[in-house]
């Protein structure tokens, strides 16, 4: 019986350690593929995955940075006499906290709508600048509605020319940084652009005589768009409609189409670590960008992969023929790109900041313009594996083309510039909370097969050592067996050995 009880004994440790041995290799072998599936299921766009969990409220914050080019010589301006010199002003700095809200997915065609809304607080002690700055800039107010009137008959054109006499209209207008942000400040001649724009069937966003840069966007959904993206995980945040719309219907041919952008916060898994290019939506321009691969680097100790805006954002078919449909009626060297339909009537080029990437040509009109690529580079860096952003800076400027109107006495007489108003950086860097998490999810992997490998060995010691100790032991006969009462026959000495 005792007998019985070790052989068991010995086969059970026999099965335990081979065992080790091949769960060891398995997760060697297996473990990162496992893990691929278990944790590219929760990168899936449904509700109580953690991806819907950080893409519908963000796990930090995002840092908003607005620069004011304050006019200081607008006097000057519209008797040419001197170059327009502009002084740059800020950074104000918003933290910003985006969610998404009237979320509705689409299971027949996999895609998921909602809106945008962000909340904007100013944070003082990091900025340098107050929200009672006094700054001058141009007139977008008047300007926009002096430029609709290029189109309208005599008697129209004289009632925008009287508007601009009797609210005293300037070229440019004196404002705190409040009034030209988030507050807004009060203009008679806003309701004249909103009659503008209901003779010209154009639907505006707001109906009262406030503007602001970014007048009703604290906390508010309905000036950023409705999207509609992917939710599939091999095109996941892939717009597919924008504001109900599949294409811009003011822009022409391919220029209007956004097909395989990302709507800004998703992208596919594993897409930042075999393109060479990435696109992305801006809705403030109307269209999509392109970033193309520069570098591998480095970000809060996890490797990725940069990706930068280069000369064909801004180009509209100087450099890159294909891009002419962006004139939208008004080419222009590169280094600038034509949004007036996008920003409703309202002649607004946007840029890089100072101009940065564009042609001398506007340098060379304005004083005040320090490019520097460390400043004012558009940059995106993309962890490989998960394509999640470890950071984003996303740097754009506005800018007004003034020129003459010869039906608007007002600015009959000025000069043709593209004159700066404003640029703004929109920040983001994984914070050491979120970068730890990061790195946990592109360790596990690797922590499995250390796992596996330790199993495997201590397995292969344990099988060792076991089959060594087996063959080492002695063959004895137990006490309690007697020779005379068994049938066995021993060998006859040698007498040399009895001797």
């Amino acid at each position: 019986m005792g007998t019985k009880v070790n052989l068991y004994k010995h086969w059970k440790k026999l099965v335990i350690n081979v065992s080790l041995m091949l769960s060891g290799s398995l997760l060697i072998l297996f473990w990162p593929d496992i893990w691929n599936h278990i944790l590219f299921k929760q990168w899936e766009l449904k509700p109580g995955r953690l991806m819907y969990k950080f893409w519908q409220n963000p796990p930090q914050p995002l840092y908003l940075d607005i620069y004011f080019f304050n006019w200081t010589n607008p006097e000057e301006f519209t008797n040419n006499s001197s170059t327009p010199k502009f002084q740059e002003v800020g950074p104000y700095r918003f933290q910003e906290f985006p969610q998404k809200t009237n979320i509705t997915f689409h299971e027949n065609n996999s895609t998921v709508g909602y809106r945008k809304q962000s909340r904007y607080i100013f944070i003082p002690e990091q900025s340098r600048g107050k929200m009672t700055d006094i700054l001058t800039t141009p007139n977008v107010v008047a300007l926009a509605a002096s430029n609709q009137a290029r189109s309208f008959n005599i008697l129209k054109v004289k009632g925008v020319e009287l508007s601009l006499a009797f609210f005293g209209q300037q070229i440019s207008v004196t404002k705190t940084a409040s009034e030209l942000l988030f507050e807004g400040y009060e203009d008679s001649m806003v309701g004249v652009a909103l009659e503008i724009a209901k003779i010209m069937g154009i639907n505006m966003p707001f109906n009262d005589n406030r503007f602001g840069w970014f007048y009703e966007r604290n906390e508010s959904s309905q000036l950023i768009g409705h999207f509609n993206v992917d939710t599939s995980l091999s095109t996941l945040g892939q717009l597919r409609e924008w504001t109900m719309m599949a294409k811009p219907k003011f822009l022409e041919t391919n220029c209007g189409s956004y097909k395989g952008a990302s709507a800004g916060d998703l992208f596919p898994p594993k897409l930042a670590k075999k393109s060479q290019m990435i696109s992305v939506f801006a809705n403030d321009m109307c269209r999509s960008i392109d970033l193309d691969f520069v570098e591998e680097t480095e970000v809060e100790g996890i490797t990725g992969r940069k990706f930068v805006a280069g000369d064909r954002v801004i180009d509209n078919g100087t450099k890159y023929p294909e891009n002419e449909c962006y004139c939208n009626g008004e080419c222009v060297p590169s280094g600038v790109l034509n949004i007036t339909a996008c920003r409703l009537g309202a002649p607004v080029f946007v840029s890089y900041p100072h101009f940065y990437r564009g042609d001398q040509y506007y340098l060379d009109q304005v004083e005040g313009m320090k490019p520097d690529k460390e400043k004012h580079e558009f940059f995106m860096t993309l962890e490989p594996k998960t394509s999640l952003p470890l950071e984003v800076a996303g740097r754009f400027q506005l800018n007004l083309l003034v020129k003459p109107i010869p039906k608007i006495k007002m600015y009959r007489d000025v000069p043709t510039k593209f004159l700066p108003i404003v640029w703004f950086e929109q920040y983001f860097k994984v914070d050491n909370q979120l970068s730890l998490m990061i790195k946990l999810m592109l360790w596990i992997p690797f922590i499995g097969q250390i796992l596996g490998f330790i199993i495997a060995i201590i397995g292969i010691y344990q099988t060792y050592k076991f089959t060594y100790a087996q063959q080492g032991k002695k063959f004895t006969i137990p006490k309690d067996i007697s020779l005379e009462s068994t049938k066995i026959r021993l060998p006859e000495l040698s007498p040399l050995v009895n001797q």
